[in-house]
């Protein structure tokens, strides 16, 4: 039988020349390993990691399930090798070596013309035999760094960071202080200095001195008799700091042994973090959603260019190309968008430190716990997220938390507690604040808004009695003090976390405590919207904000107190057409079927009239241009598939339009 080789010879030559070059620069870092001995070079170690990592990745996007699967097995004893959870023992380094020869044979069968070749035996099996012996009592304990270095640090680096200790290493950090212009090439200088005086193991970014330069963090493992001062000249250091002093009595060091040079690819960028100005990542984020169209486009013209050629071969090829063109564009937006994802912790401690302010004005004795500050969020968000926080919290201090006296009177320890938890839920992050205060009557809270007239003589109890704290106007402050009793409160909050996408709930038990529950979206640019067009227009509502679609006769459409309403099951919501909420014209005639959305603002519910509904997608949002009219109801632009613009609607800012102009007695 004549070899054939997969998918065409062109893709399958480059996949071979490809695997043969990593695996040939793969023996050659075992070749150094074993003239190393027990005590390798952890460059050399990390190498050989990333070698058969990149293997991994090659296999994977060409569809070789069982090379790929092969050298995952063979990257996860190189990673228990490198992070010192496997001693580098000739077994071990005999295992590494069985792994290799396994993956050659594999790609010798490609190369032979097999289409999926597999292992007999899982590789993980027969490694983890091999290895059972050299087991390692794991890696060392790293000592104590300052926080704004061990908060950088990845598993690997402060891995390094305890054998480094270990063998009497002294760790030193060297501050950069760069020309932003050039910035790259004279921190990649500064680098390869600190590897050659020793082992580099991170780089953090760090304060500039003024906004036209960069600044940079080198934690350096320097051997013992190492001047740290005469790096720092070397590396034109604005400062050199020493961390953790070298060993009195250091352990053996290894013989030196020339860092391994990093592959090109890796050469111009910095290990760690760096920081990344705002708007470069709105234009990576931009160019990710260029790229989702462009891959949109190619995809149906490929289908059209490709239904009648005769060559089945050439129609996979290129069906296969765009598999991994779809892959790669789907995970891009996504780790765009993950630049703009900050940690809570910032957030969480400007409240804590508001929150002392505010406990010791009013008097009060009480404790902030905070849980989930591990927790990402956008980062403009997380600073338009401050006010309104800010004032849930002193309201949960103000109303909620009782005085000393008033909770030991109740049985209460005499100190309270607000607690905040913060957790991802799908697309969104949930922000939850409890008290153990004395919580909120609900029948109270309706009769404070009947007497104030917030509640109409006409107009039926609402089915959630907290959902009138977020009206204009609504206060149960008995007097006006800095904190409350202005009427100026929870309706300002609702409309603030409204603008920024998100909901706000209440639940309360009284002399228990009360829960305020906000729910945001985790990035501002990304969303996940329902997409509807009216006359020539389309626009994005926000899935979360849609309760459902459904299509309306206008036989079906009821009139109450002269407003056309809609009957949802047990409900009746008020009905408008979103042309004109909008004051456009769709010239689209009340007849025949029509469309509907049904959307929420967390406590009310209205319908919408729409020409049509063209689904679900994910949309990059972008704010309005300077010039455009703004609008309460449009929030952003976003262009869609085929290459239109969709404006994104603000749900809330509609449903709360229709109410309105809604009669008094309005039921939902």
């Amino acid at each position: 039988m004549t070899p054939r080789k997969r998918f065409g010879d062109s893709l399958a030559d480059e996949f071979l020349n490809e695997a043969g070059s990593l695996l040939e620069e793969s023996g050659s870092c075992i070749d150094s390993l074993d003239d190393q001995g027990d005590d390798p070079n952890p460059g050399a170690v990390n190498a050989l990691f990333r070698s058969v990592h990149s293997l991994k990745g090659v296999a994977a996007m060409v569809g070789f399930e069982g090379i790929a699967d092969a050298a995952h097995a063979l990257e996860a004893l190189l990673d228990d090798l490198r992070m010192g959870r496997i001693a580098p023992s000739p077994a071990a380094r005999a295992a590494v070596r069985d792994g290799l020869s396994a993956i050659g044979s594999l790609v010798s069968r490609v190369a032979g013309g097999e289409e999926s070749p597999a292992l007999d035996e899982p590789l993980h099996l027969r490694l983890a035999r091999a290895v059972d012996a050299a087991r390692s009592e794991g890696p060392a304990a790293a000592p104590a760094l300052p926080g704004d270095i061990d908060g950088y640090l990845s598993d690997y680096e402060r891995h390094r960071v305890g054998e480094s200790a270990k063998r009497g290493r002294e760790l030193v950090l060297v501050e950069l202080d760069l020309d932003f212009d050039a910035f790259d090439a004279t921190l990649r200088a500064a680098m390869a200095e600190a590897a050659a005086a020793g082992e580099l193991i991170g780089t953090f970014p760090g304060t500039a001195s003024d906004p036209s330069r960069m600044a940079f963090r080198l934690l350096v493992a320097l051997p013992p008799g190492t001047d740290p001062a005469a790096l720092g000249e070397r590396c034109g250091a604005r400062r050199v700091e020493v961390l953790v002093e070298a060993a009195t009595t250091p352990a053996p060091a290894p013989p030196p042994v020339a860092p391994e040079p990093a592959p090109e690819s890796q050469a111009q960028a910095a290990p760690g973090v760096v920081r990344v100005p705002l708007e470069k990542v709105a234009a990576l984020v931009d160019l990710a959603g260029e790229l989702a169209l462009a891959r949109g486009a190619l995809g149906r013209s490929l289908k059209r260019a490709l239904a009648g050629a005769p060559d089945r071969g050439a129609r996979y090829e290129a069906q296969r190309a765009f598999s991994q063109l779809d892959r790669l564009v789907s995970a891009l937006g996504p780790a765009a968008l993950s630049l703009r994802l900050v940690p809570v912790e910032a957030l969480a401690a400007r409240l804590a430190r508001a929150f002392a302010r505010t406990a010791a004005a009013l008097g009060k004795e009480a404790d902030f716990v905070v849980h989930g500050m591990e927790t990402e969020i956008d980062k403009v968000l997380a600073d338009e997220l401050g006010d309104p926080l800010l004032h849930i919290l002193r309201n949960a201090l103000d109303h909620g938390v009782e005085s000393p006296g008033e909770r030991l009177a109740a049985g209460k320890p005499r100190r309270g507690r607000v607690t905040l938890a913060v957790a991802p839920r799908g697309r969104e992050v949930v922000l939850t604040f409890s008290d153990d205060g004395r919580g909120i009557d609900g029948a109270a809270v309706v009769r404070k808004a009947r007497e104030t007239g917030l509640l109409r003589a006409l107009e039926p109890d609402p089915r959630d009695p907290f959902s009138l704290l977020f009206r204009p106007g609504f206060s149960t402050a008995e007097a006006v003090s800095e904190f409350s009793g202005r009427g100026v409160g929870l309706d300002v909050v609702k409309e603030n976390l409204a603008a920024l996408g998100g909901r706000v709930f209440v639940r309360s038990t009284p002399g228990t405590g009360t829960t305020l529950e906000v729910v945001v979206p985790m990035t501002l640019v990304l969303l996940e919207a329902l997409v509807v067009r009216v006359g020539d227009l389309r626009f994005a509502v926000p899935g979360e904000s849609v309760l459902r679609t459904l299509e309306s006769r206008p036989d079906e459409v009821e009139t109450i107190d002269g407003s056309p309403c809609l009957r949802d099951g047990d409900r009746v919501l008020p009905l408008a057409r979103l042309d004109d909420l909008l004051g456009l014209s769709s010239g689209t005639p009340d007849v025949g079927p029509r469309a509907v959305v049904v959307a929420e603002d967390g406590e009310r519910a209205a319908a919408f009239v729409v020409d049509s509904v063209e689904g679900v997608w994910d949309l990059l949002v972008k704010p309005l241009a300077e010039s455009v009219p703004r609008s309460r109801e449009i929030s952003g632009a976003a262009e869609v598939p085929g290459g239109e613009v969709a404006l994104a609607l603000d749900a809330g800012a509609l449903v709360a339009r229709v109410y309105a102009s809604a009669p008094a007695g309005r039921t939902m």
